[in-house]
Formats: C-alpha cells, sequence, structure tokens
C-alpha cells in the first residue's frame, strides 16, 4: 500500500513547539499502538515527550543536527543525515538544535509487543529482497524514487508492506522499517503519553 506524502496526519506537539506528521500506525485508531511511524519537525530546542515502554529509532532526515541529552545514558550528537540512532521512550531527553531547526523521522514500537529496525539502503537499479516473517515492512523514499513489493513511491512516500519477502528496488534512498511481532506477546497495551 502506498502513502502519499500528502496524506501523512499533521498534529502538534503538546508543548507547541512543533509538529508531527504521522505516517502510519497499529492499529490505525485508538488510544494505543504497537508501533508508529512518523516525521517532526523541530523547531526549538526543548524536551522530548516521554513513551513508557517504546523503544525508539530516531533519523535525522534535514537540518544541521542536534543534541540529545539523556539523564539516563550518555549524550547522542546527531549531525549526520540517515544514521538510526535507538534509544528508550522511558529515558529523559532534552533536545538542543546545533544550528536551526530538523526533521526527523520516528519509528516507536512497544518493546513488550514487537521488535523494530530501521535500516537505510542505498538503492541502484538492482533488487534487494528483505522480510518479515510476522509484521510490516514499511519503506519510506527519502530521495529519488522506487519500487517495494510492486507499489512504486516518489520522494517522501511511504511504501507498507506485510509480512513475507518483497523486493526493492529503484534509484534513490530509502528507510526501511521491519516490525517484527513476539510470538505469544500479550495484547494489552502500553499507555500512551503526548505525542512528539
Amino acid at each position: 500500500m502506498r502513502l502519499p506524502a500528502s496524506a501523512y496526519r499533521v498534529m502538534p506537539w503538546k508543548n507547541g513547539q512543533g509538529v508531527t506528521r504521522e505516517i502510519a500506525r497499529e492499529p490505525a485508531t485508538g488510544e494505543d499502538f504497537l508501533w508508529r511511524l512518523s516525521i517532526a519537525e523541530v523547531t526549538a530546542s526543548g524536551d522530548f515527550s516521554l513513551f513508557a515502554g517504546y523503544d525508539r529509532t530516531i533519523t535525522l532526515i534535514e537540518g544541521a543536527g542536534m543534541r540529545l541529552v539523556f539523564e539516563e545514558a550518555p549524550e547522542k550528537r546527531i549531525e549526520r543525515r540517515f544514521e538510526p540512532f535507538d534509544f528508550k521512550g522511558d529515558w529523559l531527553c532534552h533536545c538542543k538544535l546545533i544550528a536551526g531547526p530538523v526533521r526527523d523521522f520516528n519509528l516507536m514500537v512497544d518493546r513488550k509487543r514487537a521488535r523494530g529496525r530501521t535500516e537505510v539502503l542505498h538503492l541502484s537499479g538492482s533488487p534487494i529482497r528483505r522480510s518479515v516473517e510476522a509484521g510490516w515492512l514499511l519503506v519510506y523514499c527519502a530521495e529519488g524514487a522506487l519500487s517495494a513489493g510492486g507499489t512504486r513511491a516518489e520522494a517522501g512516500d511511504t511504501v507498507r508492506l506485510g509480512s513475507g519477502g518483497h523486493e526493492l528496488e529503484g534509484d534513490g534512498l530509502a528507510l526501511v522499517m521491519s516490525v517484527h511481532r513476539i510470538a505469544g506477546s500479550s495484547r494489552q497495551m502500553t499507555p500512551r503519553t503526548s505525542m512528539r
């Protein structure tokens, strides 16, 4: 399924310092989610929202970068685009912009029920195969154009695919998120906190 950039759901942060464009989530509605994919527009330094029980992967896609200052872990400087960084949604995190606004790509996964991974692929025409046994494969076209599982996407679009093997090809840059459901995981949801 192709998810065009124009259809992403725009929502403000609770602290009013920016907006998030929600690309996809599972389930699609409700107060809680198993996983969520979004792009945040960070226009000012400030605190990230807490997401207790979730694992997060953040990837800089535009701007000079930022410093993430944690209470529970060493500080992380993110200034190179398309280099995923994993951290816990439970960690208290303060973001300090390096030189102006940035946009970052986010994958959040309920760690009790699933595992998530973000991979950066440079496509050059030859097909690359990726698979998920029980879960989802989400492909964000960061640059150029691509085809994922037979679905074409332009820069800014995302392709959502289900379990199984899928071929990716094109000419550009892709962020590939694989979300694997944990076998026998509880259906109980983790409480969701403010969106960021």
